[in-house]
């Protein structure tokens, strides 16, 4: 069966050449853009819905939408009405605001290098031309299945993980500075600085903004008057994703590349400047994934093989998903400049977990993570002829499980230097 990104971009596709040619793009960079667009609005869309007065407003207009009798027809017709940017006003701008707030410019420039657009304007274009295409299949869909607000939200929660692994790269912290962030797990419940991002409590309990403010004054409090204030790098996003960094390095429990970790970032050291091949200066912890890759990359004594693999120290999914959350994509961008800087170095993502659950959901588990930080780096300019990705499960663990401090070891996303 077609998933909704699926069956969208099959509507879409026929319409690439009649769009290049209109925006003055080549065809290959228009279908790019075309399936980022698609991802992206769907991507919003199903984190929005997870808020109820989001979704109300989503249903209202998916459901207002005029019916359609043949959507192939319809996607013509959109292509003409392709503007030089994002629409604002009628369905598709009130769709677009709701899901980015004021950010829709920037998702536009997001689309617009992901795809490799010539012209800046062209990914808010493609925007344009998403949304009510979005729109009008979704609003079949809720008329044809006699669908409500819940019913909506279910048909998103469904393809969740698939399309937020579609989604580009840097995508969720737009949608995150408009108000909404993937839940994160600690100890079995949401709490903290995430639970106030999020809006909600283990109990389902509502938060507002501005306790991410007292949060924030707490937390420095805290960790200045313990005498361990970490230095935040000016690279993390601002909001939920910069506090729970700070909250990260300060100790914290996430759910990371697997399952909670305990990120003892005291031990790896303190943050370094390094200046790549290329000029590009990275700003990096000493004993960090990145810092072991580099080395090894330029150590010319140490040969590529099987068994050397470097386990990511800041690398956090959403619970029992493979959502990688904002806050992972200062690691994230690290990984792609040290790729970039030494161009002749392939690299595998693996993914494993503990061995709690059924081997075969763990597995796949697996595999879903380590293809979502594959996309993640191909989205963000690294060929794809240069990874690959495997998941293991519950294979090759580095602790006993018999522990939790060893099965939360054992959840994690490593990288293998295959080519240098």
């Amino acid at each position: 069966m077609a998933t909704l990104l699926d069956s969208l971009n099959s509507l879409a596709t026929p319409a690439v050449a009649q769009i290049a040619q209109r925006l003055g793009e080549t065809d290959a960079t228009v279908s790019r853009g075309i399936q980022n667009s698609l991802a992206s609005l769907l991507g919003a869309l199903v984190t929005k819905a997870e808020d109820p007065s989001s979704l109300d407003r989503i249903f209202d207009l998916v459901s207002n939408r005029p019916a359609s009798t043949n959507l192939t027809s319809d996607v013509h017709s959109m292509v003409g009405e392709i503007a030089a940017g994002a629409p604002t006003s009628g369905a598709e701008g009130t769709l677009l605001t709701t899901l980015f707030g004021g950010r829709t410019n920037a998702v536009g420039d997001l689309i617009t290098r992901t795809a490799g657009f010539k012209n800046p304007s062209s990914g808010s274009s493609l925007l344009g031309f998403a949304a009510p295409l979005v729109l009008a299949f979704l609003g079949k869909a809720v008329r044809d299945n006699g669908l409500r607000a819940g019913g909506l939200s279910n048909l998103l929660a469904g393809e969740r993980n698939r399309i937020l692994a579609a989604v580009p790269s840097g995508l969720m912290d737009l949608v995150a500075a408009g108000g909404s962030v993937p839940q994160v797990e600690v100890g079995g419940a949401v709490r903290g600085v995430a639970a106030a991002a999020t809006g909600r409590t283990q109990g389902g309990n509502r938060w507002v903004w501005p306790v991410i403010g007292i949060a924030a004054v707490a937390l420095a409090w805290f960790l200045v008057t313990r005498g361990r204030a970490p230095s935040v790098s000016p690279t993390v996003g601002a909001g939920a994703a910069a506090l729970d960094s700070a909250r990260i390095r300060a100790g914290g429990v996430v759910q990371a590349a697997g399952g909670e970790v305990k990120a003892a970032i005291g031990g790896l050291g303190a943050f370094v400047k390094r200046v790549l091949p290329g000029g590009v200066t990275l700003d990096i912890p000493e004993r960090g994934i990145e810092s072991k890759l580099i080395a090894f990359i330029e150590d010319g004594s140490r040969p590529v093989d099987d068994t050397t693999w470097f386990d990511f120290d800041r690398l956090n999914f959403a619970t029992g998903s493979a959502t990688i959350l904002p806050e992972s994509q200062v690691q994230l961008n690290n990984i792609v400049a040290v790729l970039k800087a030494y161009p002749n170095v392939n690299v595998k993502v693996g993914g494993y977990t503990d061995d709690v659950g059924g081997a075969a959901a763990n597995l796949q588990l697996s595999q879903r993570r380590a293809d979502a930080v594959m996309q993640a780096l191909v989205s963000n300019g690294i060929s794809a002829k240069r990874l690959q990705a495997e998941g293991y499960g519950e294979q090759h663990p580095v602790a006993d499980n018999a522990t939790e401090e060893g099965r939360a070891r054992n959840r994690r996303i490593a990288l293998k230097v295959t080519k240098k």
